[in-house]
């Protein structure tokens, strides 16, 4: 939203703050208010507080390991550097012997969790997900899978002719336990229409979110900002989702476990020299990135954890996010491909050590969790 509207809202952060220890809900114009003002610490100290207050003190992390099955993908969204096509030099996909070794090597290092997502082949059988699943489970049945984002649902829902719930449900039976939250993108219809037309609407997200909540499977939501979206947009994204937990709380079967800010990187490909590209944000720095952890934290409170997602975010910004209202750190991740080495400090993965100090260092407790939350040791 341009800057003449943001500052057309006279909320201050003080009504804010009375607001939040009134214990009553910001709502859009509130959100609008803090994206418009510049006091950035007193948003953090704002958003720390609540997080202290109504979540305690602790930080959460796994021992994990993500898997990215292929990299071929039939859609061209406009934020994407990952997406490859057949014949490509650098196309890939992992095949039985191959994805068994991941699991093999994660397990081996004391994973609990392996985290798989990956591009739209339109070649690859329905066959090939339930098979996935069930080799890794029937080789490691302790390790949980968390799989396959809302648009990679709906593509296997046309595939095996079945609807999302009967989707889920076999998918489920073969081994899947959780939905990751990558693909929300901003939840929009012009956003969509604009950067990722050919992947389906914000409807799609939103329904394959509701439809496992109903079904005891948990699931976690993302925000990706700072591409060609507006500030409007992205405050109309956070109160979707919450309106989405709001009704999966209330069934008092699962919801959303985590949210995920994830700042857009631009990526080396086709598209970096688009309009989109150009109507991007230009400097999403650390600052903004710290407000805008701030902000969701205070919007969406009634999700309990908010990751920083350090092969993103970074390492030293996802340690000081915890002063913003994060309360997880992911976990040791392990060979993140989606983006590109050069924005996560050149690491792909964090030793347990490493987490627990990021933690310390700034007073909290580090907890290993599963992945339902529950604390392990």
């Amino acid at each position: 939203m341009s800057q003449s509207i943001i500052e057309n809202v006279s909320v201050s952060l003080d009504q804010i703050q009375e607001k939040i220890n009134n214990g009553q809900r910001l709502n859009y114009e509130d959100g609008m208010a803090l994206y418009g003002s510049d006091d950035i610490l007193t948003i953090g100290k704002m958003a720390e507080a609540f997080m202290l207050n109504k979540f305690g003190n602790n930080t959460y992390y796994c021992i994990n390991r993500h898997l990215n099955y292929t990299n071929i993908c039939k859609y061209n969204c406009k934020f994407c550097g990952f997406k490859k096509w057949y014949g490509d030099d650098d196309a890939y996909l992992h095949e039985k012997e191959s994805y068994l070794k991941v699991a093999h090597d994660a397990v081996s290092q004391n994973a609990t969790e392996m985290h798989i997502v990956g591009g739209i082949d339109p070649k690859l059988p329905f066959e090939y997900f339930t098979s996935m699943l069930t080799d890794i489970k029937e080789a490691f049945p302790d390790l949980q899978i968390k799989a396959f984002t809302a648009v990679e649902i709906l593509d296997l829902s046309k595939k095996s002719g079945l609807n999302i719930e009967d989707t889920l449900k076999t998918l489920a039976d073969a081994g899947l336990d959780a939905l990751p939250g990558g693909g929300a993108e901003i939840l929009d219809d012009a956003y969509f229409k604009q950067v990722c037309p050919s992947k389906g609407k914000p409807d799609i997200y939103e329904e394959v979110h509701r439809v496992a909540h109903k079904m005891g499977m948990p699931t976690n939501c993302t925000m990706l900002y700072g591409f060609v979206e507006t500030i409007d947009q992205r405050v109309k994204h956070l109160l979707r989702l919450r309106d989405i937990q709001d009704d999966a709380l209330a069934t008092g079967k699962t919801s959303f476990q985590s949210f995920i800010p994830l700042p857009y990187l631009k990526p080396d490909s086709i598209y970096r020299d688009s309009q989109e590209h150009d109507q991007a944000c230009d400097k999403i720095d650390a600052m903004h990135d710290l407000k805008t952890i701030a902000i969701c934290r205070l919007m969406l409170d009634n999700i309990a954890y908010q990751k920083a997602f350090w092969p993103m975010q970074g390492v030293n910004l996802a340690q000081v996010a915890q002063a913003f209202g994060s309360n997880d750190l992911d976990g040791t991740v392990q060979k993140y491909t989606i983006v590109s080495k050069e924005y996560d400090n050149n690491n792909e993965n964090l030793s347990v050590g490493h987490i627990r100090e990021m933690i310390k260092e700034v007073g909290r407790v580090p907890v290993q969790r599963d992945i339902h939350y529950n604390a392990i040791g």
